[in-house]
Formats: structure tokens, sequence, C-alpha cells
């Protein structure tokens, strides 16, 4: 016998039908895209002139001065160790179900038998400290001045404030970078302009270790910090301007509210979910964009291990950086896709 829903129940049944299907077509969506990503990387790093064998065998003999002898055995020795003389596509499903099973991008062909993923582990804490911190900081400070700039639009402060901001925003973060050390390092000699810590110290769990890191890190910070605040700061006074003429705001003036009121609750409520829509897809992007930073002031971070392991076209390494800052991205567009129904009660998953 069928059971007869009233239509308050068949629009809820509706609704999770909408949103389960909603759910699963994103995380297939999500799926399907890490494997074009997996694949991407594979080809790319594979269609490079040279291999790693080769190069590392060429650079040994340019340090010795003679050619080695039975180098052409010794390459070929190697390229049958690590598979490179496999079909690409034999390569190619080993590489994926090695992802799959066990996430393991293979061994390191320059510092063999240490796999990848263990030298991508020592360097990451690095990167995600100084990106991390950075973006978090940018996008606090970034979106209080750009509020305040929206809300003020019309002063002369606002635009003063704008047009820094705006000259901050285009300025590339590696040459804020050198202008910082030549400032704050060479000129002032206030801040220390390389490495991570002080070059007597070793990592532990200390208070002279963290606070020499501490110290370190404010000249690759606050390159960030001022570029990126710049950015989040002009996107949220666009925010803040656009819905300055919405009715609602209109109403809540209308009704005699203060502008503080208006404001923070009105006015900066509605503008800060792109705000947090935009920081959630950038701290994905965490392994992507302090690279150059980290090289410019000698942090062992992956932007390191990348420059080190292109160098010598270690494979396995190039590819579990890439593949890492490409699954780092779209989860956490993921993240963004699914929770932006639950944060905006505006927002209806289709039916």
């Amino acid at each position: 016998m069928a059971v007869i829903q009233s239509p308050s129940q068949a629009a809820a049944s509706a609704r999770r039908r909408g949103a389960r299907n909603y759910v699963l077509r994103r995380i297939g969506l999500y799926l399907l895209t890490v494997w074009a990503a997996i694949t991407l990387a594979f080809i790319l790093f594979r269609i490079m002139p040279g291999d790693p064998i080769s190069i590392l065998l060429a650079q040994l003999s340019i340090l010795e001065g003679k050619q080695q002898v039975g180098a052409q055995n010794i390459v070929a020795t190697y390229r049958a160790m690590f598979g490179l003389d496999d079909p690409i596509y034999i390569q190619y499903v080993a590489f994926l179900r090695n992802i799959v099973t066990g996430f393991d991008f293979g061994p390191s062909f320059v510092q063999f038998p240490t796999r990848a993923q263990e030298l991508i582990a020592r360097h990451l804490p690095w990167t995600v400290l100084l990106f991390s911190t950075s973006m978090l900081l940018a996008w606090i400070i970034g979106t209080a001045i750009g509020t305040v700039v929206g809300w003020m639009r019309r002063t002369r402060l606002a635009s003063l404030t704008s047009a820094f901001l705006t000259l901050l925003q285009v300025t590339p973060v590696y040459l804020m970078a050198l202008a910082l050390i030549i400032i704050f390092g060479y000129r002032l000699g206030w801040l220390p302009t390389g490495k991570p810590y002080d070059a007597h110290l070793q990592p532990a769990l200390t208070w002279e270790f963290i606070s020499s890191v501490m110290w370190h890190m404010v000249l690759p910070m606050l390159s960030m910090v001022l570029v990126w605040g710049a950015a989040w700061g002009m996107g949220m006074r666009q925010l803040v301007i656009s819905i300055l003429g919405e009715d609602y705001l209109v109403y809540a003036k209308a009704k005699g509210l203060s502008p503080r009121i208006v404001l923070k609750d009105y006015a900066f409520r509605n503008a800060l979910l792109p705000q947090v829509a935009g920081l959630a897809i950038a701290l994905g992007a965490t392994l992507n964009g302090a690279y150059i930073v980290e090289i410019i002031f000698g942090i062992p971070g992956l932007g390191e291990l990348f420059v080190k392991a292109m160098a010598v076209r270690d494979y396995n390494v190039m590819q579990g950086v890439v593949i890492l800052s490409m699954i780092g991205v779209l989860t956490m567009g993921l993240v963004v896709d699914l929770s932006l129904p639950l944060l905006d009660p505006r927002i209806r998953v289709a039916q």
C-alpha cells in the first residue's frame, strides 16, 4: 500500500533528493578533475627532454672532468630499475595505481631509496607555515580595511587608501620581497634577509628555535601580506560598494538604525560570504603561492624542493609536488561548493 505524503513531506523529500544529487555530482566532478590533474602532471613531466639518470651521470662527468667508464651500461641498468624503459602507458598505470592505493609517488631518483612523499613531507611544513599564515593575515587585514574604505568611499582618505592599495595589488610578490630585503635587510639592517633560522641552531621545539623562525619569517610574510592584503582589501571594497544601494540597506537606514549597525549587521555580513569562499580556495592553493618567496629567502619549503628536482628531472618528486598542489586547490573548491548552501540560507540546491 502506497504511503500518501502531505505537501510538506513531499517538499522535504524532494529537497533531500536534490541535496543528495548535488553532493554526488560535486564529488563525481571532483574525482574526475583529480584524475585529469594527475594524468596531466604525469604526461607533462614525461615529455620533457632528458631523464634523471642521464642528467645525473652527465653532471658527475662534468664534476670529475672525464667520461664515466661504462656510462651507457649504468644508464641502462638504472633506467630498467626505475621502469623508465617500460612503455609510457605501463608507467602511467603503475603510477596511478600507486597513488590510488597508497598515495605513493615512487622513489626519488636522486635521493634513492627515499620515497618522494617523504621528501615532500619534510619540506611541506615550511610552505604551509609561510603561506597559510601570510594568507590568513592578509585576508583579515585586507577584509577589515576594504570594508571601511568601501563604506567611506566618498571621502578623500578612502580615495587615497584605494590608490595605495591598487599600487600594492599590482606589485609582484617577488619584487616586493626584493624591495623589503634591500630596505630592511641591507640598508637598515633591522631584519634577517635569508634562511629560516639562525645558522647555529638545530630544529627543536624550544623557544630559542621558534623565536628565531618567527624573526626570520617577518620579511617573507610581510612581502606577501602587503600584496595579498591589498588584493583582498580592493575585493572587499568592491563588494561593499556593490551592496550599498540594495533595498535592505535602504530599509535598514530608514528604520533609523545607526551607521555602525548597518555596516556590521547588513553591509559587512552580506559582503563577507564571497570573501570566505575566496579564502577557502586561496588556502587550497597553499602549495602554489609561496615558491618564489621561499627561493628568494632560502626557506627549505616545496619551492626549493621543486627547483632542485626540476634541475635533475626527478620526475616523482616534481609530480608529487604538482599533484599535491592541484589536489589542495580542488579539495578546497569542493569544500566551498558543499558548504555554501549551509553558510548562506539564500542559496538553495537545485532540485
